[in-house]
């Protein structure tokens, strides 16, 4: 396995980076959106300018770069408002059962307050919410309490070995009993 470059050496973004920045953008609220676009913005928009005066034909069109400049940049605002407000709940749990699962696999234990939850993993998630993942993935998620500061807590449900039954083999296969000769 060859070690991950930089994006700088000539390494793609695999799908997982590109999820993870949607994600970052569909969790962040208003503030963080605003400060994020701001320092981005220009960047976007300079490299459009920088693309569209390669193009020579558009020369001797004097305000069709503009345009087209003020037409992406509704684009991306645009972007950036549907894809908040099309979140819907089912995916913001699947997303929050994903950053938990993981959160809770880091640390062993496999158990965390909602508190650390909120602190370590997403501050808007509220204790309804948690609840909520909870009831929605009860075979990935329990309740259960954190014994310092008595604290509501989540944990990860482990199958038990006894729990779990092997199949039984099939008549006539090779790992059916030996026969006796």
């Amino acid at each position: 396995m060859r070690p991950n470059k930089p994006l700088s050496e000539g390494r793609f973004m695999n799908i997982k980076e590109v999820r993870a920045i949607v994600d970052m953008i569909r969790d962040a609220n208003k503030k963080e959106l605003i400060i994020i676009s701001l320092p981005l913005l220009p960047l976007l928009l300079g490299g459009w300018s920088v693309f569209l005066n390669s193009l020579h034909f558009l020369d001797q069109h004097d305000g069709l770069k503009f345009i087209i400049i003020c037409f992406l940049l509704v684009i991306y605002v645009g972007g950036i408002i549907y894809m908040k407000r099309a979140d819907t709940k089912k995916e913001r749990l699947k997303r929050a059962r994903y950053h938990i699962e993981t959160r809770l696999r880091k640390r062993g234990g496999h158990r965390a307050s909602f508190e650390a939850i909120r602190n370590e993993v997403n501050e808007t998630y509220s204790d309804e919410d948690i609840n909520e993942l909870i009831e929605s993935n009860p075979d990935i998620f329990g309740k259960c309490t954190i014994k310092k500061g008595n604290k509501p807590g989540i944990t990860l449900v482990e199958m038990d070995p006894e729990d779990t039954q092997q199949s039984a083999p099939v008549e006539g296969s090779s790992a059916a009993a030996p026969s006796r000769g």
